[in-house]
């Protein structure tokens, strides 16, 4: 939410993208966020939302508009402010050789640069990350044996470890159990409030996004609601971002 002390941390502008062959994934898209902002970013599947995440990201330039990060363009030094968690990030493979402390280490790689060698500063960030996502007694575990809460767990602490001012996920909860969603967001929760990260999410989840989020976006190639959760109560915003009617389930043990 925005408020008198707030400064901007993603401004799109009028921001369309299209594809080749002339497929338009998205339109006309203005936006804003900022610091300690929780955005939850809903729509059908080909709405754009991953498409949304991947021009904040740089890995997607505007075909129109424009994109800026922390009040600059989009840029490398802009994207060491930023974590990422991925959609499905675990592997599929239960003989992936990493372990989780190698895993989460590799998200100092982009903190130190590519050439330089991870010392021990590196390795106690990445000790206090591991403790506080409750990941620690896991740190020798191959990845490819964890459940899906805990891979989740760990490539959200990959992300963290790099100190991200901006943290985006794409349905970062995707395929996993009930009780590890709550496990997951509730974490979420507490690093916007505790150390003020601010939060993108993209999610399929209307009653997560609803009940963990500080502002709303509905798109369906282009943004049909943005603003405060509370306001977001009509069941007609939700029809016409998915074309036919839905109800919402909050989920309220998020609170």
């Amino acid at each position: 939410m925005q408020t008198a002390n707030s400064s901007s941390i993603v401004d799109l502008e009028k921001v369309g993208v299209q594809y080749e062959g002339g497929v338009q994934a998205l339109e006309n898209i203005s936006l804003q966020v900022y610091q300690r902002d929780i955005v939850g970013i809903i729509g059908p599947n080909g709405a754009g939302k991953s498409t949304l995440l991947s021009v904040v990201l740089g890995l997607v330039k505007p075909t129109t508009g424009e994109a800026r990060l922390f009040g600059k363009p989009i840029s490398s030094d802009g994207l060491r402010r930023v974590g990422y968690v991925p959609q499905k990030a675990q592997p599929r493979d239960i003989n992936f050789p990493s372990t989780v402390y190698e895993t989460v280490l590799m998200g100092r790689v982009p903190k130190a640069g590519l050439f330089h060698r991870l010392g021990k500063q590196d390795h106690q960030k990445v000790k206090e990350v591991l403790e506080q996502l409750e990941l620690f007694d896991l740190k020798d575990r191959r990845i490819g044996l964890l459940s899906g809460g805990q891979s989740q767990r760990v490539f959200l602490a990959k992300a963290l470890v790099s100190d991200p001012e901006l943290l985006l996920l794409d349905e970062p909860t995707s395929g996993v159990d009930a009780h590890s969603r709550k496990e997951f967001y509730d974490v979420l929760g507490r690093l916007n409030q505790e150390s003020g990260v601010t939060l993108i999410l993209s999610s399929h989840d209307i009653g997560i996004v609803t009940t963990l989020a500080k502002r709303v976006v509905c798109i369906n190639r282009t943004l049909f609601f943005c603003g405060d959760t509370s306001e977001f109560t009509s069941s007609s915003i939700l029809a016409k971002t998915y074309d036919y009617p839905i109800e919402v389930v909050r989920h309220h043990d998020h609170a």
